[in-house]
């Protein structure tokens, strides 16, 4: 067994392991609207791999969330590294936990909401958060931490559903000549569901729900004792296949996302996959 397969192995058996259904219905990459309503609780476990030229990293984060109103709702999750090798860059990963060893609070406000036919909606959320590094030192630099918020528009009916979204996160380094910094990271992502008509019924019925999403990274130079690192930072695309199933309280999403654009600084590993299974349970 190739040490990929063992890797995808492990992400199919945490799914296996796990209460199941996704992150308060919506795709597994990109970003997007949905929030719990008013004092939901819902658990998420999500297992993720990367292949980044011959090294693979697997981690898993289980993330706390609550629904203080229909549209306001607060999470937390932590990181539980299963094997993440040294000084492969950390990335954003999931739509709402990053792929790396950072502790993470989010607040999320769904600011707007319109209903344009019956079972159809527009509307926009936004989300601020907090990241406080878990190690002390990533790829090669001290840590420090950090800020990001991110905003997502969309439509979302009972077949179609579409959403784009940005994010923005910077660590909170120190300044000066002998200052180490993470490079800052934007996002950005466009998401297009599908559900198709023999799962357009309630419950009992299962819910299934096919999308494409298309997640953009444009990540700065990290910084080591105030000199910018060459082979760090670039602009990567990445576009797969995902699905959403959801049955009472549980559900499952994730898929595979596979680069379809790179543009790296200096001499870098390229990133040949990245595998996401997300498993929730609400009450």
């Amino acid at each position: 067994m190739t040490r990929r397969t063992r890797s995808a192995t492990v992400i199919l058996m945490a799914a296996a392991c796990t209460p199941a259904a996704a992150q308060g219905h919506g795709p597994a990459y990109g970003l997007s609207t949905p929030t719990l309503g008013r004092g939901g609780w819902s658990l998420d476990v999500a297992a993720m791999s990367r292949f980044v030229g011959d090294r693979e990293a697997v981690m898993m984060r289980p993330m706390v969330s609550y629904g203080f109103t229909e549209d306001i709702q607060i999470s937390a999750s932590l990181p539980m590294p299963l094997y993440v090798p040294q000084g492969l860059r950390p990335t954003h990963g999931m739509s709402r936990m990053p792929a790396n060893q950072d502790v993470e609070i989010l607040l999320g406000w769904r600011f707007h909401r319109t209903g344009t036919a019956v079972g159809s909606r527009l509307e926009s959320t936004t989300y601020v958060g907090f990241d406080y590094p878990a190690d002390d030192v990533r790829a090669g630099a001290r840590t420090s931490p950090g800020l990001y918020a991110s905003l997502a528009t969309g439509f979302a009916s009972r077949t179609i559903y579409a959403w784009l979204g940005g994010l923005y996160r910077r660590y909170m380094s120190p300044v000066g000549d002998a200052a180490d910094h993470l490079g800052d990271v934007a996002m950005y992502s466009m998401v297009i569901g599908y559900r198709p008509p023999p799962f357009q019924h309630d419950y009992p019925r299962p819910d299934w729900r096919l999308f494409v999403e298309a997640v953009g990274e444009v990540a700065g130079r990290d910084i080591i004792a105030g000199v910018d690192q060459v082979n760090t930072g670039g602009r990567q695309i990445f576009v797969g296949p995902t699905l959403l199933g959801l049955y009472g309280s549980w559900g499952i999403s994730g898929g595979p996302v596979f680069p379809v654009y790179g543009s790296l600084n200096g001499i870098q590993p390229k990133e040949r996959l990245r595998l996401v299974v997300n498993t929730t349970f609400w009450y």
